[in-house]
């Protein structure tokens, strides 16, 4: 079956070149040999060889003892203006730059590119400018790549003065180096030599507590924030002991004291905290003295510092909490006109010093009272009507109520709701009311001024629904018939909050029992605010417009 093949056919000792220039003559010809005719399936056996054998190289063993030819080392137009060129010749760079223009022809980006790589080669000998070599030294435990990794000095590249300090500066800012030495330059021949000398910082084997017995060792380890086998940092075993001598304040151990026995030098290999732990101590009783206007049940709801239930459970002894319970009842006094009211307090301990009494003692001073109310800043509504929506204020002579009443800071706040609603309900819904109090020269009066920023009135425009949640299944409709405004009405505040609620109630709604869920809500914004939104590149699909 087997024939023997003409000359035509490719030789496996020819190179792949050679070979290829063999198949097109024979292809081209308009005479095929008898061999193509006698199996064309042989022919297109052969032509798949040869084409993978220019395919695969020097994979074939027939070819590999050939020597291909070597492709130029020319950058392609495609791939030249991706090159960064590194050299401290401009002249240089700027011949390379040439090479971006893919505007010219290939002949002539090949010579170019020649001619630049020949140029280029006597700056690239010049190594003295190259970086030959970088030393870490001192480092023991933290392997050397560790260090390196993140450092932008390295063999090979152009020696570069700020990106070393940067190298420093990253050197420093790692948890495991304590101090760092350097660096130090010596220039060569083959370029420049960079050694950093670095020193570790010792490794914490142990965490330890001596002379703690109300609170375990574990609960205060982690309190500290320390563990074993971390880098020691000095500061941060001192930050652990205020937070120890914090925690025992907490936990009813109110002057209990903690010294570092070590740790706090950098050569420490373990943290030891020695703890002069006191005496547990608990709220006895809290009384108060002095107090006319407030009993002590009243009172003793506006602090913290009271006896725990049965004696024993709750009720520890803090400090700063007996401080912040001054303040509140401070607060408490002067919110019904008491301003020169003055709080003390006295701390007794029992003989066994497990238990302490508080005692608030009381000054309550004169009780501030209204003289006159008066309006700042009204121009759609006259003082008259205003000064009829307040409740804090003074009454005609002739009434059974006689008299400037007594200040009383919920009733104010009170009056400045009012006064805001009455806005709102005319379209005023960013009106601002602010009431404050001023002092008089003759002790116990003062007089209260609402300072009135009506701003513009609105009507109801657009009313956009907007819905949060995985399902969008509930209708525009659903929400719309439950609002009590139209398009064209003048804006009521007292109406909006009526809908919000009225949406709440619907049940179809998250509100806020619902893990998640915040409620519906209403919001107006007005054309202004959303010019300005859009003027500022605020997102414009906003669900409020």
């Amino acid at each position: 079956m087997d024939q023997k093949l003409p000359n035509q056919i490719p030789n496996p000792g020819d190179s792949p070149v050679s070979a290829f220039d063999r198949l097109a003559t024979i292809a081209s010809s308009g005479d095929p040999p008898n061999w193509m005719t006698w199996n064309s399936g042989r022919f297109m056996r052969c032509a798949l060889i040869v084409s993978m054998t220019l395919g695969v190289g020097c994979q074939a063993p027939q070819i590999a003892r050939n020597a291909l030819p070597v492709p130029p080392r020319t950058l392609s137009a495609n791939a030249a203006p991706a090159v960064r060129y590194q050299s401290p010749d401009p002249e240089a760079k700027n011949r390379v730059r040439s090479l971006n223009d893919a505007s010219r022809p290939n002949d002539q980006l090949n010579a170019l590119s020649e001619q630049s790589s020949t140029d280029l080669e006597p700056e690239i000998a010049d190594r003295s400018k190259l970086v030959a070599e970088v030393i870490i030294k001192g480092n023991q435990r933290v392997p050397t790549h560790h260090l390196t990794r993140n450092i932008g000095t390295r063999p090979g590249r152009y020696f570069d003065p700020d990106r070393l300090q940067q190298d420093v500066d990253q050197l420093w800012r790692m948890p495991e180096i304590n101090r760092v030495n350097g660096p130090y330059l010596q220039e060569t021949p083959e370029g420049v030599i960079v050694t950093i000398e670095v020193l570790e910082r010792s490794v914490i084997n142990k965490v330890d507590f001596v002379g703690n017995r109300g609170i375990t060792d574990r609960a205060l380890k982690k309190e500290t924030g320390l563990e074993d086998g971390a880098p020691l940092d000095v500061h941060q075993v001192r930050m652990a002991k205020t937070k120890i001598e914090e925690y025992y304040k907490e936990k009813g151990y109110p002057r209990t004291q903690v010294e570092i026995l070590e740790g706090s030098e950098p050569a420490d290999a373990q943290v030891v905290f020695l703890i002069h732990e006191d005496q547990k101590q608990r709220i006895w009783k809290a009384e108060f003295e002095g107090n006319q206007i407030a009993t002590d049940g009243r009172l003793r709801n506006f602090i913290e510092s009271k006896p725990g239930i049965l004696k024993m459970f709750g009720g520890l002894v803090k400090r700063d909490e007996i401080e912040q319970d001054i303040l509140r009842i401070t607060n408490y006094y002067r919110s019904l006109g008491f301003f020169n009211a003055r709080i003390g307090r006295e701390v007794s301990e029992s003989n066994d010093g497990r238990w302490i009494t508080i005692r608030f003692i009381i000054n309550e001073g004169p009780r501030y009272r209204v003289r006159s109310v008066a309006f700042i800043g009204n121009s759609v509504y006259q003082s008259d009507q205003l000064d009829s929506m307040v409740k804090l204020k003074p009454v005609s002579a002739d009434s059974d109520e006689g008299g400037p009443p007594e200040f009383n800071v919920a009733k104010m706040n009170a009056d400045v709701v009012a006064l805001r609603d009455l806005y709102g309900s005319q379209g005023f819904v960013f009106a601002n009311v602010e009431a404050e109090p001023r002092f008089l020269e003759e002790p116990g009066l003062l007089d209260i001024v609402y300072k009135i920023s009506e701003g513009k009135q609105y009507r109801v425009g657009n009313i956009n629904v907007h819905f949060e949640g995985d399902y969008g299944i509930t209708k525009r409709e659903v929400v719309l018939s439950r609002m009590s405004m139209h398009p064209g009405d003048v804006i009521d505040s007292s109406k909006l909050r009526d809908d919000e609620r009225r949406l709440g109630a619907a049940q179809i709604f998250a509100d806020a029992t619902t893990p998640g869920g915040a409620g519906p809500k209403i919001v107006v914004r007005p054309e202004e605010l959303k010019e300005l939104e859009r003027h500022a590149g605020a997102d414009s699909s906003s669900p409020y417009r």
